[in-house]
């Protein structure tokens, strides 16, 4: 808030006004009264006046205090929650019961309200009822396939499985039949030899008795010897010795072979090997052909028993997919949710802000609402000449209409990058009230959060926020029209007194370092005065007595104050601005004895 100077002296010569703390919205009003009032003096003159001459009158001084200086914006706004729910609801049913009412607390998870759901519920009995039959359904499905691909698993695995067991028996029979035809066409061939050796055999030894017959005998003959008988010419080509096999006829081929077939060429080959040597003749290639056979068609019948595994282990997956699906039914959990929903809970804790139903409406979308008061905001419009002045946790004070002059603090923690235009009367209100916006009519949302004490604040209650722009704390404060500029240097008029409480001194000049300002104080935060010192409000005006001795003729001049003031270290709440009683240049009363200073802006 601005931090002013008391007021010690009338605002018009001759009638005293007391000292009153500053109401910073009636700053303004307060200035341009008091402007007005100084202007009627000076036109119309007083019987009383007393010119500078004289001495320093009423609100030509200042007694500087610690109270320090700050400059802010004043805004209006409204307190909101950090947070705030609005419970809905799609359901379309009768409102059953309601638990709580406005401004009701609540903690998180409480009951608040309930619809009546007993529709809902039957349907979804009803729907439950389905999906277990569904479920039990797809289960007895799952257990078939299961039980099917165990089966076969099994005939797999030993060797049972009907396609294999045919085959293997088939493979055992062609092999049993080609072992056969193999010894049986060994055998012919022994015998064939030794015939053919017995021939060469004989032939020779008949030569070798010619030989010898020839060689010691006439004639070739011995006497005394019957002639042997002639032995019978063995063909040079033995005849072809043949096992006889059961007969395969000529026009089928090896792969034509059926298993009593085989299992008869199998029998007549064991016969052969034991030297029946009756039946067709088969050869070794024909066994051979229909053994390569019976190997490939075991082959087929096991890959027919892996791609028959194969679909029944998906007959299982589907089975069990199946399963899963059931198990949602022919719903998807809406009647499940919307009866859950039915019951309303808070999501927060908080307070319950409204209740847009009663007990048997159908609601048409809210229920209620509810919001977290833990954390306050203070929702508020800047205008727009006013950003730049304003950042994140600029300190703010306000109060609120329901509290009275009770002053809370906050802090800025969100000043929004985008306008929002106003009304053209709600730009003349912002003039009228002495905004600085000019005629702008747009203005930019600001958040502040309170902090410290909240007590007696109302949600959506209004509240006077000054949010500081620029601050001294604890440093001196004097009218900003004390000080002035001379030599590249700021200094202020002080009126030296030998001894405190003195009401007369030479008028003198100190130079000063300044710091916050506003439009009536400013902060002295250096140099050579200190607290209690007498500052000359209008230094234009004395700079011609520097070092003259000059009197105070206020008669409400008061030396406790100047003890009080250079004691006073703490920051106070603001004060009323000092006002002049200043007359117009140009006044003959008015002018200074010596070189006249320039003029105030």
């Amino acid at each position: 808030m601005y931090s002013l100077a008391k007021l010690h002296a009338p605002l018009i010569r001759g009638v005293t006004l007391p000292y009153r703390p500053y109401n910073p919205g009636m700053k303004r009003a307060v200035l341009a009264a008091v402007v007005s009032a100084s202007l009627f003096t000076a036109a119309c003159g007083s019987a009383g006046e007393k010119d500078h001459g004289e001495g320093l009158a009423p609100g030509d001084y200042t007694i500087a205090t610690a109270e320090g200086v700050s400059d802010s914006v004043v805004v209006n706004g409204k307190i909101a929650p950090a947070r705030a729910i609005n419970i809905t609801t799609p359901l379309q049913t009768e409102v059953e019961r309601i638990a709580v009412a406005p401004g009701d607390r609540v903690k998180a998870e409480q009951f608040l309200a309930s619809l009546n759901v007993d529709q809902l519920q039957k349907q979804l009995d009803v729907q439950q009822r389905q999906q277990a039959n569904a479920q039990a359904d797809a289960m007895q499905t799952v257990e078939t396939a299961q039980a099917q691909l165990n089966v076969l698993n099994e005939q797999i695995n030993n060797g049972t499985y009907p396609a294999i067991a045919a085959a293997q028996s088939q493979l055992s029979q062609a092999q049993a039949a080609y072992n056969a035809a193999a010894g049986a066409n060994g055998t012919a061939g022994v015998v064939l030899g030794a015939v053919r050796v017995a021939t060469q055999m004989a032939g020779h030894i008949s030569s070798q008795v010619d030989q010898a017959v020839s060689n010691h005998l006439p004639g070739g003959t011995l006497p005394g010897v019957p002639q042997l008988p002639q032995v019978p010419q063995v063909p040079a080509q033995a005849p072809q010795v043949q096992v006889q096999l059961p007969q395969v006829p000529a026009q089928a081929p090896a792969q034509g072979l059926t298993a009593e077939q085989l299992a008869q060429l199998a029998g007549a080959g064991a016969g052969a090997g034991a030297g029946a040597g009756a039946g067709a003749g088969v050869s070794t290639d024909q066994a051979y052909a229909a053994l390569q056979e019976a190997k490939a068609n075991l082959a087929a019948a096991r890959s027919q028993a892996e791609q028959e595994r194969l679909q029944a282990q998906a007959q299982v997956d589907s089975a069990w997919r199946a399963a899963e699906n059931a198990k949602l039914g022919d719903g998807d959990g809406t009647l499940e949710y919307q009866v859950q929903e039915a019951t309303i809970y808070s999501p927060i804790a908080g307070v319950v802000t409204r209740v847009d139903v009663q007990e048997g409406d159908i609601p048409q979308g809210r229920i209620l609402s509810v919001a977290d008061d833990s954390r306050l905001l203070i929702r508020a419009d800047v205008r727009e000449a006013d950003v730049p002045n304003i950042a994140k946790d600029n300190p703010v004070r306000f109060t609120s209409t329901a509290t009275g002059k009770k002053e809370f603090t906050g802090r800025v923690v969100r000043v929004s990058p985008a306008g929002d235009s106003e009304s053209d009367t709600a730009a003349a209100a912002a003039m009228a009230q002495g905004g600085r916006g000019g005629d702008s009519t747009v203005t930019f949302p600001v958040e502040i959060e309170v902090t410290g004490d909240k007590e007696g604040l109302l949600l959506g209650g209004s509240v006077r926020a000054e949010i500081v722009t620029a601050e001294s704390k604890d440093a001196l404060n004097v009218p900003v029209d004390a000080v002035f500029e001379d030599g590249g240097k700021q200094k202020v008029l002080v009126l030296a007194t030998d001894k405190d409480g003195d009401r007369s001194g030479k008028v003198e000049e100190r130079v000063v370092e300044t710091g916050a300002a506003n439009d009536v104080d400013i902060a002295v935060t250096g140099g050579e005065i200190k607290a209690g010192d007498i500052v000359i409000n209008w230094p234009e005006d004395y700079r011609g007595k520097v070092g003259q001795k000059v009197e105070i003729t206020d008669s409400g001049f008061d030396p406790a104050e100047v003890e009080e003031a250079k004691k006073t270290r703490e920051r106070t709440t603001a004060t009323v601005t000092v006002t002049s009683t200043r007359k117009p240049a140009g006044t003959p009363a008015e002018q200074p004895a010596a070189e006249p200073a320039p003029a105030a802006n």
